[in-house]
């Protein structure tokens, strides 16, 4: 397994200014651009450095096997502003076999959920078509709500959890397999065969409109590898950090990645910009 950059979730404080009352949101920032030369340049240094420091750490960049996202970006009051819940982690449908079964336990999935949802919420970033509220100000609202998993997604409460947040939309979804399978096989260059390793995952997302409650879009995706040099440790690795919404160049990163970059597009590839059918 390659020894590539990690990387970690992050978020800052930033507002967001639209017609009518200014309204502060705990967002993610959009990719900072250059306003010019000279001293204006120099000032926007200083700027851009504060902007990045404070910025979702991007994504592994130097990934080919990762699907390019198709849709454009968009701007300004086009933009939706998207929470990103916990995503459900089903054990019947989450294979982490690999792991020490202490390991395992409850605790296990609920993180897995908050990681993966982690992950969703870095693609959406990098698909630069929303604003986002930082996740752990959303968490914070759910623990200071009490709200328990089989609440969150009630009509009256997505709206309440939208109006303390400031989303207009939420996001929620399951990775609906996650399987990993070793097998021998006989491989050129490989004396006496080699442990091939086939990761598959799958995942499932839904776009909420928090003011109706009405699901806007809905898409999954699959994502796929296969290699021959990975090791049970690599792989253990990839599932630990993954816990704690960390993914790396790797065979179940590159697989997760995949299938979520598919799911967000087909979730969000009808959903027309920001007062667009106003």
């Amino acid at each position: 397994m390659q020894g590539d950059p990690v990387t970690n979730t992050s978020a800052c404080r930033t507002g967001r200014t639209r017609a009518g009352p200014r309204r502060t949101l705990l967002a993610i920032r959009r990719r900072p651009r250059w306003p010019g030369t000279g001293t204006v340049a120099l000032l926007a240094t200083i700027v851009v450095a504060l902007a990045v420091s404070c910025a979702p750490t991007a994504l592994p960049a130097d990934d080919p096997s990762v699907r390019p996202y198709r849709l454009p970006p968009l701007t300004g009051e086009d933009r939706y502003v998207v929470a990103v819940y916990d995503i459900e982690t089903d054990p019947t449908r989450v294979d982490a076999g690999l792991l020490p079964a202490p390991e395992r336990d409850d605790r296990f999935y609920t993180d897995l959920g908050r990681g993966v949802a982690d992950v969703v919420t870095r693609e959406l970033y990098e698909l630069d078509r929303f604003d986002l509220v930082e996740r752990r100000n959303l968490a914070a609202i759910l623990t200071e709500q009490d709200l328990g998993a089989s609440e969150r997604f009630d009509p009256g409460t997505v709206a309440e959890v939208g109006r303390l947040s400031g989303a207009e939309l939420i996001v929620v979804g399951a990775v609906t397999e996650f399987a990993i399978d070793r097998t021998s096989a006989a491989l050129p260059g490989f004396l006496g065969g080699a442990a091939v390793t086939t990761v598959v995952v799958s995942v499932e997302l839904r776009v909420v409109d928090v003011a109706t409650g009405r699901i806007l879009g809905l898409g999954s995706g699959r994502g796929s590898g296969q290699d021959a040099e990975v090791s049970v440790t690599a792989l253990q690795q990839a599932i630990r950090l993954l816990r704690v919404g960390t993914v790396r160049q790797s065979l179940v990163g590159t697989a997760l990645r995949n299938a979520i970059r598919e799911a967000v597009e087909n979730a969000v590839t009808r959903l027309l910009p920001r007062g667009a059918g106003e």
